[in-house]
């Protein structure tokens, strides 16, 4: 069973800006991602309950509800750069 898709007001934003080709290759991954969330790497620290994906360079930080089925990308980081 698949999970809902609902992305933050970040990630939409980050979203808009990147090339056509890239936000098809994001949707897809986020789509895979959403069969599935549990497999992905957790995040510790200041992003605990967060988990990570890669796709090229970028890495999309996304969490998850189990409960609810509900998947959330949060955001897209260039690199190691997690932090504002």
């Amino acid at each position: 069973m698949s999970y809902n898709i609902l992305p933050t007001n970040e990630f939409s934003k980050d979203f808009k800006k990147l090339d056509p080709q890239l936000q098809k290759r994001i949707k897809t991954k986020i789509e895979e991602v959403a069969e599935d969330p549990t497999h992905y790497k957790h995040l510790h620290y200041d992003l605990k309950g967060s988990c990570r994906l890669w796709i090229g360079k970028l890495r999309i930080i996304f969490s998850y509800e189990s409960e609810k089925q509900e998947l959330y990308p949060e955001k897209i980081v260039f690199g190691h750069k997690y932090r504002d």
